[in-house]
């Protein structure tokens, strides 16, 4: 999976951008202070996201700002902080990036995250604040057919080829071109014990066109229509993921993620209150003020998961 994948969906499924109003305090949806109160002001903030079979990433380190004071890139860094991330018996002394405030550099001889392992993240700063988090890294999953079926009968139609088998190729072989809306889109993955998936889908071309009858849309409010979204975390039953129509809105290569997301990151995104999901799962969602960070002496995101995909070509009907 290419870095810019990771990067979008961090922003659409993770909520990096929740580190804007981690940071400050607030959101667009929330008053200064609704979030977090004066009293949290100096509050420690990781960001990081472990990929299994991928290398160990960058990880950011800063501090909440008191709400409505003056957001700069010093009042959020942490100065000469200590990150140490371990494994096993083995552990990763990070270092700051010169280049970037807040980013912190894994050894250069980092190892890749493995499934299935516990690890564990610390940070100390030099005036004696302290940050724990800990995530276990999901088993791996692996899709292991891509079909179309009938939308009535759900018997198979045809079977897509996945990446295992052609690379890139699968966006121009015959069988991976797909008509919009005939048929359901099902991927049968590896079975896997995990607390919950997340599917994202991303439109790999720059002007294809518009799928959806607009003659009725302003100019405005096709701007709306993006080529990449996530869903809420769904339960996958008998390891079968339905892929939705509804996140397709142009022609063109598709390639969608299947993540399988560890307890940090579902607990998270399903109680994100200002998550376009209402917390990832209405009234349950709803109860939450703030959203479950587990992570001790601060805030923030650090969690696993482990992910494979699919890709196919979009052609109008």
């Amino acid at each position: 999976m290419k870095a810019s994948f990771l990067s979008h969906l961090v922003h659409h499924l993770a909520c990096a951008t929740a580190l804007c109003f981690l940071f400050v305090a607030c959101s667009a949806d929330r008053k200064p202070g609704e979030l977090f109160g004066p009293s949290e002001e100096g509050v420690l903030v990781i960001d990081a996201i472990l990929v299994v079979d991928q290398k160990l990433p960058d990880l950011f380190l800063k501090q909440t700002i008191a709400p409505g004071a003056q957001q700069t890139a010093n009042a959020l860094i942490v100065e000469d902080a200590q990150l140490v991330l371990r494994v096993g018996d083995s552990s990763y002394a990070y270092t700051p990036d010169p280049d970037s405030l807040g980013r912190y550099l894994p050894p250069a001889d980092a190892p890749t995250v493995l499934p299935a392992r516990v690890y564990t993240i610390e940070a100390s700063a030099p005036d004696g604040r302290t940050l724990r988090a800990q995530t276990t890294t999901p088993q791996r999953i692996e899709v292991q057919e891509f079909l179309i079926l009938d939308e009535e009968s759900l018997e198979v139609d045809s079977q897509l080829a996945l990446f295992s088998e052609l690379g890139e190729e699968v966006y121009e072989v015959q069988t991976n071109q797909v008509t919009y809306r005939e048929g359901l889109l099902e991927v049968r993955l590896s079975a896997s014990d995990v607390e919950a998936y997340q599917l994202a889908i991303f439109n790999l071309e720059e002007d294809s066109p518009l799928l959806i009858d607009a003659d009725f849309l302003e100019e405005d409010d096709l701007e709306e229509f993006d080529r990449s979204g996530a869903s809420p975390p769904l339960a996958i039953s008998d390891g079968n993921a339905r892929l939705p129509w509804f996140g397709i809105a142009f022609e063109g290569r598709h390639k969608f993620l299947i993540y399988a997301l560890d307890k940090n990151w579902y607990d998270f995104v399903r109680t994100d209150p200002d998550s376009d999901g209402g917390g990832g799962g209405g009234l349950v969602g709803e109860q939450f003020q703030r959203p479950v960070f587990n992570v001790d002496g601060g805030i923030g995101f650090f969690a696993s998961a482990a992910v494979d995909s699919v890709g196919f070509t979009v052609n109008a009907p």
